[in-house]
């Protein structure tokens, strides 16, 4: 009999812990003007921009090939791991000639919240990689202002060289971690009108910009942003095959954001969640098939015809085996509206037929 230790040992893929400045080796899965996608046996794929890889390199890279790179950031607001040709420590400490970074000077601005001035050097999917004082920190998208962002219209790489007014909001001189954001910087004449808008009001908009991570919007001289989760109840993987950039759009009003100055809005909220609906089409203990898209330390993640079901590692059977790509049956256990998805229970038949969970 195979133990569920044994089962999760043996089964359960990509679990593998990354840390920021650590070398791993991944598979090339797909090659883009700007950036790699690799396949790094852990729970998520990782992405390294074209420009960090050297020219050598890269003229002669094509999926499959094996290579080696450095976490730049465990995981970004896609789930991704962000990549670096370069290990944390070479990257942190390039600028200072060998001398090594003043943490000190950091941890004083954000003690006192102090603002920097930076430069945009290099472009993420999780965000903008900012030099302040000879030293490289990150500044996520959710930590970047509209102002930035305005700048965006023809794309994220027309950001590089960009100066703008940071704070520090996170140090940690252990792992050569160093984030900033634009909070607090918003003008009283902005925020004033900012506050003409309610929660949950109907507006319309102007996109300025269409980013990786989400939609610019300008409503009525307020700035505003769409990001890719609030754009549809179903995932989107691209939204330039949907919006562009002068597209007028109706929109909701989500939240107001008085520390960046901006809107947050959605689209989808507009519409009703058709989960509710979907989820009529499977009753408790239906017997159901889907392919397995997924295996974790949590459990199953199953594609069932039109929605999402999960087998919790709980009710796994430690004799099955579960592969990515297998198509299997299940039995409906319960409905989870909250995490959108169907909860599944095994389906077994015994020697005499029977049928139980």
């Amino acid at each position: 009999m195979v133990t569920m230790e044994e089962l999760l040992a043996s089964q359960v893929q990509k679990l593998k812990v990354l840390h920021r400045g650590q070398e791993i080796e991944g598979t090339v899965l797909a090659i883009t003007g700007k950036e790699i996608t690799l396949d790094l046996d852990s729970k998520s794929e990782g992405v390294i921009g074209s420009r960090d890889i050297p020219d050598s390199v890269k003229l002669d890279l094509k999926i499959g090939d094996k290579l080696k790179v450095y976490v730049y950031m465990p995981e970004n607001e896609n789930g991704q791991v962000v990549l670096s040709s370069s290990p944390q420590s070479k990257i942190a400490t390039s600028s200072f000639r060998g001398h090594g970074i003043n943490w000190s000077k950091f941890i004083q601005a954000q003690n006192q919240k102090s603002k920097l001035q930076g430069k945009v050097t290099e472009i993420n999917k999780g965000g903008l990689i900012v030099e302040v004082m000879g030293v490289r920190g990150f500044l996520p998208n959710s930590q970047v202002g509209f102002e930035l962002l305005s700048k965006s219209g023809a794309g994220m790489d027309n950001l590089i060289g960009q100066d703008l007014t940071i704070t520090v909001i996170e140090v940690n001189q252990d792992n050569n971690k160093l984030i900033f954001s634009q909070r607090g910087q918003v003008s009283e004449e902005a925020l004033k009108k900012l506050r003409n808008f309610s929660l949950k009001q109907k507006v319309k908009g102007k996109i300025v910009a269409v980013l990786p991570f989400g939609l610019v919007v300008d409503v009525s001289g307020v700035e505003g942003l769409v990001f890719i989760s609030d754009v549809s109840w179903e995932k989107v993987d691209d939204l330039t095959k949907q919006f562009s950039a002068g597209q007028e759009l109706e929109i909701l009003v989500l939240g107001l954001d008085e520390e960046l100055g901006r809107l947050n809005l959605s689209i989808k909220h507009l519409t009703e969640d058709p989960f509710a609906k979907l989820a009529e089409d499977y009753p408790i203990d239906e017997i159901v098939k889907g392919e397995v898209t997924a295996v974790s330390e949590a459990g199953i993640t199953v594609k069932l015809d039109n929605i999402e079901g999960f087998l919790p590692v709980s009710k796994m059977e430690a004799d099955n085996k579960y592969e990515v790509g297998v198509s299997m049956n299940f039995l409906v256990d319960s409905v989870d509206a909250g995490r959108r998805r169907i909860n599944l229970a095994p389906f077994v038949t015994s020697t005499a037929g029977l049928i139980y969970k």
